[in-house]
């Protein structure tokens, strides 16, 4: 009878924890791929856990089948297959030899085609198929069929057998994959956690420093305004007495106009008065020696007449000096007044930017100190979970 290779006895359960360790690295050794918590499941391989089998054609007699299995006990099956190793049927070591233990089986069955006997719809599964699969496969069968072996097929050739204890032996490898994964995915998740909690902690200390600046932007801005009231306060008493100064020099200006307007009058009677002095004199001339006297007098008068027409005069020309020279005072105390006013409107202009600014100081103090509240609710309920992944981490140990 043509055999498969050579019989895979089973495999001590320290055998299989060193292949575990194998197929799974330590925590501190992993590649990349395992790093990123990824399993590759391909590196379960079917091939390890299956069994060299007999494999009998379809003319093969119950007893030539028993004389296979009795070659070799740690056979528990023979697999019927077709020419071209496509499984037809299962017989179990168990079922045959019940079989043939009956009173009259050896005369019955001896003879008889296994064809007859064999499990004509066994559980077949390819090689490539998913572990977990085959695994509910296996489980989902009934009582009758439970510890049958499961046919295992590359490309519709046989290629061995899984017993039951092969399938339990896979989902404890499963299981251990599947707990070193749990293990490793906890432990990032602890690892991604301290790093969510460490950048929550700079968050709160960023943000309290934040309110901090925030609060002395707040004092700078109240400082910068109180002097800008000043400021304000300052140029409106200035405007006060700029307007005081330019009513002073208005009242200066009609004084002056009046002292011209007398000037003039003293220096029309100066005119005046040189002409009767003149006339007088012309008189005096008239009336020889009486009138000498009066002559001199007018002589007098007429000089008296010239000086206060030259003093009128020189008060004249002073007054307009003074006049032009109070009139530009005027008109500079007219400009200092309007650009009193721009500035007292920057001033304005200014606090009202403070407010506006300590307003936005004071919203972002409130947002500061609520990221830092939200931030230290945040960095507890992480460091709360950290300490569960912990315990689960531990426990798994």
């Amino acid at each position: 009878m043509p055999m498969l290779l050579e019989v895979k006895p089973d495999q001590p359960e320290e055998i299989i924890d060193t292949q575990q360790d194998q197929v799974i690295a330590p925590m501190g050794e992993q590649k990349d791929d395992d790093k990123v918590g990824v399993t590759k499941e391909n590196v379960i391989s079917l091939r390890d856990y299956c069994r060299q089998i007999p494999v009998i054609d379809v003319h093969t007699t119950c007893g030539e089948a028993a004389s296979l299995l009795n070659q070799d006990q740690e056979y528990p099956c023979i697999v019927l297959c077709a020419d071209h190793m496509q499984p037809l049927g299962l017989l179990m070591r168990e079922t045959l030899y019940r079989m043939l233990n009956g009173r009259f089986a050896a005369d019955l069955f001896y003879r008889k085609p296994v064809v007859h006997v064999a499990d004509s719809s066994p559980v077949i599964v390819d090689v490539h198929a998913e572990a977990t699969a085959i695994i509910d496969i296996a489980l989902a069968r009934s009582e009758q069929y439970f510890y049958d072996c499961l046919i295992v097929t590359e490309e519709d050739r046989l290629l061995g057998v899984l017993t039951m204890r092969d399938v339990m032996s896979l989902s404890r490898k499963l299981q251990h994959v599947a707990s070193e994964e749990r293990v490793h995915i906890i432990t990032q998740s602890r690892q991604e956690i301290t790093r969510i909690n460490d950048s929550v902690t700079k968050l709160v200390q960023a943000a309290r420093k934040a309110g901090q600046e925030a609060s002395q932007i707040m004092q700078l801005s109240e400082r910068g305004a109180s002097s800008l009231n000043q400021v304000d306060a300052s140029y409106n008493r200035v405007y006060q007495h700029m307007e005081g100064q330019q009513k002073h020099a208005d009242d200066m200006l009609r004084s002056i106009d009046m002292g011209s307007g007398m000037a003039r009058s003293i220096r029309s009677l100066a005119d005046q008065s040189g002409l009767l002095a003149m006339n007088a004199s012309i008189e005096a001339a008239h009336a020889g020696e009486y009138g000498r006297g009066f002559q001199v007098v007018a002589g007098e008068i007429r000089a008296l007449a010239k000086q206060t027409r030259e003093v009128a005069g020189n008060m004249s020309s002073l007054l307009d000096d003074i006049g032009g020279l109070t009139r530009q005072t005027v008109e500079l105390v007219r400009a200092s007044s309007a650009e009193i006013d721009n500035s007292s409107v920057h001033v304005n202009e200014g606090g009202a930017a403070f407010k506006q600014l300590n307003t936005a100081v004071a919203g972002m103090s409130h947002i500061a100190a609520d990221i830092a509240m939200e931030g230290n609710t945040a960095g507890e309920l992480a460091g709360h979970i950290r300490e569960r992944l912990q315990d689960m981490v531990q426990a798994d140990d």
